[in-house]
């Protein structure tokens, strides 16, 4: 049309990270025996898993998880 109609306009955009990676573990699976003899309070076994997200999204909690067969998962 006449007269042409245009504009320009510069935009800041703000991308936020989603929480779309899982947190992976050092070892994957991991399997631990234990003796019965060790020292109530001693370390054990340590264990390191990582999320390739950013901020909060990257925080990796861990649980301990009893089975019925008495076996312990960490999750």
């Amino acid at each position: 049309g006449q007269p042409p109609l245009s504009t320009f306009r510069t935009l800041s955009v703000d991308v936020s990270d989603v929480n779309d990676n899982k947190p992976e573990f050092s070892q994957n699976p991991m399997e631990l025996y234990l003796t019965e003899n060790n020292i109530p309070g001693s370390s054990i076994f340590c264990v390191s898993a990582s999320d390739k997200d950013l901020g909060d999204n990257a925080a990796v909690r861990y649980h301990l998880v009893r089975e019925e067969s008495s076996q312990m998962k960490i999750t």
